[in-house]
């Protein structure tokens, strides 16, 4: 029997989709709407309403919508109160609520194809309601293991049951990442990190002259006679490991001719946060990325591996590790994981994988993702209260501190100097944490960034060739401002504000002091990057002079409008320059 979302779940969902539509101004919700006083002819139908602060919009069709606001929100000017409003059609008045209605409201006057995808984000929201059910039950039925995370002996356990606590906490800014969109429950159940898994990898034996090896396979990947196939068959193919959930679904997205699906399964694996990368279990330092038949960040985003992101991610590795060797301020503040090896047969998204080997002498540290910082503990403190407690002494403002020298320093400085950006997201920014050693970064999956050939080529001219082996061609831009909206969408909207928002909201220092000491913490950084004779101008107006900064426009692009009407080339770089700018200093962050 198919199990119901709550209707508290459904209303939690509903306020976020709400909280981002206000965000992007979907529909001109914010630009096109007024902000006022509830008349009072419709007070009486709002208990208790309060008595300013309601967004009245009447430009998406026939009535009016009356939504109660409360001022600021990370990211925004106005936030919702609630995920009800009023509706005023003719002479009725009724307070309505639920992402349903209010979805329908916003496809008023569309078009055919807009409306068919506001109809599948609708399922999207359903499936986040009941995966945020389920999920929060797995959390219950985990939280004497979470409790105990920091004791855990193994690094890779303790690395692994940290990436599960982040797990558990919703995307910062997008409302519906929640839903695992393609997973219903035993999938969720059997295959998510929420729920601990544990389940060996399918293999397929593809011809060698159909699978493209970076290099060498690792040493610990299953006999062909482990796998129940002919041992010959070591002369002519190769091993290519596939997700069960993935499996079923081969020969309906196409095999290479002469490929053999081995009858048995091997490599006892666990789901690390991204879902589709796993844990070997006996081989911890061993994490393998592969395509996965699911949907994350919008049911468009399908999780699978373009072939050229093994080459480009490798790339990124060997610059990055480069430059932190040419490079003090670098080297002493980041490493990166080894992703040389991966495989793919030809130009396959569903058959194709990367395996990243963790540096050994991170055997004593605590690996943490930016991503587990505010999630909370089984006794209600923030995970990075205990981080604190157990690495910085109990001083939160120290630890913030050296937080945010850590993550400015590096990016700033790769902006700036480099010409690159990172798309190193909460999951992918890794703190390493180890007593009496300063905090440093772990770089992982960087395919996905954007770098100024010309500022590279000024900084490194013995390197001036090298990006021109890059595969993607939306990673080579020709300016700064690409650079400037990834290091704000990312570095400092997604791993720094989002973090003092939660910090702010536990209680555990003011909001205000948090931001002052962000802005502070980034003029410091750019000061120091000009003393050392780097022009810095362009961030200082990006990022200090601004009225605006550039805000990820999730829904816009990746789920509500397609490309040809929302104009995005790349739905997961599509900005709007909604955001009031919270790093000038007369910037409220938030009225109440």
């Amino acid at each position: 029997m198919s199990r119901a979302a709550s209707s508290a779940d459904k209303a939690a969902i509903a306020l976020r989709i709400i909280d981002c539509c206000l965000r992007e101004d979907i529909r001109g919700l914010v630009s096109q709407g007024q902000v006022r006083s509830l008349p009072a002819e419709l007070a009486g139908q709002w208990p208790d309403a309060p008595a300013q602060d309601w967004l009245c919009v009447a430009h998406l069709g026939s009535g009016e919508l009356w939504l109660p606001l409360r001022r600021g929100g990370p990211l925004q000017a106005w936030s919702a109160r609630t995920d009800a409003w009023l509706w005023c059609h003719q002479d009725a008045v009724r307070v309505e609520q639920g992402f349903d209605r209010w979805l329908e409201h916003l496809g008023q006057g569309l078009d055919a194809e807009s409306l068919t995808l506001f109809a599948s984000y609708r399922d999207e929201a359903d499936c986040a309601a009941l995966h945020r059910g389920l999920c929060r039950e797995a959390y219950q039925s985990q939280a004497g293991r979470l409790a105990k995370i920091l004791d855990e002996v193994s690094w890779g356990q303790r690395l692994l049951g940290i990436d599960r606590i982040a797990s558990y906490l919703d995307h910062p800014f997008y409302p519906t990442a929640r839903a695992k969109s393609g997973f219903d429950q035993a999938a969720l159940q059997g295959y998510a990190p929420e729920f601990a898994p544990r389940f060996a990898l399918n293999w397929l034996a593809v011809p060698k002259s159909e699978l493209c090896l970076s290099s060498s396979s690792p040493a610990h990947w299953p006999s062909f006679g482990e796998l129940g196939l002919d041992e010959g068959l070591v002369a002519s193919h190769v091993l290519l490991p596939v997700h069960p959930l993935t499996w079923p679904m081969l020969e309906q997205y196409g095999l290479p001719t002469g490929s053999i699906k081995a009858p048995r399964s091997a490599l006892l694996v666990e789901p690390t946060l991204s879902v589709r990368t796993l844990v070997c279990v006996e081989h911890p330092h061993c994490h393998i990325k592969l395509p996965l038949l699911v949907s994350t960040l919008g049911a468009r985003n399908l999780r699978l591996i373009k072939p050229s992101t093994l080459y480009d991610g490798h790339w990124f590795q060997t610059t990055l590790q480069a430059l932190a060797a040419r490079d003090q301020a670098l080297g002493q503040r980041y490493l990166h994981v080894d992703e040389q090896h991966g495989g793919h047969a030809g130009d396959h998204k569903h058959l194709a994988y990367i395996a990243r080997r963790y540096p050994a002498e991170l055997a004593e540290a605590t690996l943490v993702p930016v991503a587990a910082l505010a999630s909370p503990l089984p006794d209600g403190q923030l995970f990075v209260e205990a981080l604190v407690k157990r690495f910085h002494a109990g001083e939160l403002l120290a630890w913030l501190d050296d937080y945010l020298d850590l993550l400015l320093q590096v990016h700033l400085r790769l902006w700036l100097r480099y010409g690159i950006a990172l798309e190193a997201n909460q999951q992918n920014a890794v703190l390493i944490l180890q007593s009496g050693q300063p905090m440093r970064l772990l770089m992982k999956d960087n395919d996905a960034a954007r770098l100024w050939p010309e500022r590279f080529a000024q900084a490194c001219p013995d390197l001036a060739s090298l990006p021109a082996a890059l595969r993607d061609e939306r990673i080579r831009v020709t300016n700064s401002q690409p650079l400037a909206e990834m290091f704000c969408t990312i570095t400092l909207q997604l791993n720094l504000v989002a973090p003092l928002e939660a910090i702010a909201d536990a209680g555990l220092a003011p909001r205000e002091m948090l931001y002052a000491t962000l802005r502070q913490r980034l003029m410091d950084c750019i000061e120091q990057l000009e003393r050392e004779g780097l022009d810095c101008l362009e961030a200082r107006r990006f990022l200090l002079d601004s009225p605006t900064l550039p805000v990820k426009y999730l829904l816009s692009a990746g789920s509500l409008f397609s490309k040809a009407q929302s104009g995005a080339q790349d739905i997961n770089k599509f900005y709007g320059y909604s955001a009031a700018n919270f790093l000038l200093e007369a910037q409220p962050c938030r009225a109440d």
